[in-house]
């Protein structure tokens, strides 16, 4: 997976996704902007904690599909009766709140002043 691009809005109002490490300039004005003024440890972090959040919501799954296919498998096939309700749950209740939370995570993310060069 890709790093997602950093977000340059120049003083002229030009607006350019670049990716991390590279360099941009501005078509309007000339003026250049290097996105390695940004702190590496901090790019990092950023990443890592949305990294994780991806991660926490494929883990909670397989756990769900392998207590359900157990219960399936050993237990009882009535089990699979239950899916729809747990499938309902996943999609109203826990997504909506882990969305939530990895929205808030992302806002609360550092803001960079780059300068241009």
């Amino acid at each position: 997976m890709g790093r997602p691009p950093i977000t340059i809005t120049c003083d002229c109002g030009q607006v350019a996704y670049v990716p991390y490490g590279d360099s941009w300039q501005c078509e309007g004005c000339g003026k250049r902007w290097n996105t390695r003024q940004i702190p590496v440890e901090e790019y990092e972090g950023l990443l890592r904690r949305m990294r994780r959040f991806r991660l926490e919501v494929l883990g909670v799954a397989l756990i769900v599909a392998a207590i359900f296919l157990s219960l399936v498998v050993f237990v009882s096939e009535r089990f699979i009766l239950l899916f729809p309700m747990a499938a309902f749950a996943w999609l109203f209740f826990y997504l909506p709140m882990w969305r939530r939370r990895a929205r808030r995570d992302a806002r609360a993310a550092p803001r960079w002043d780059l300068h241009p060069e």
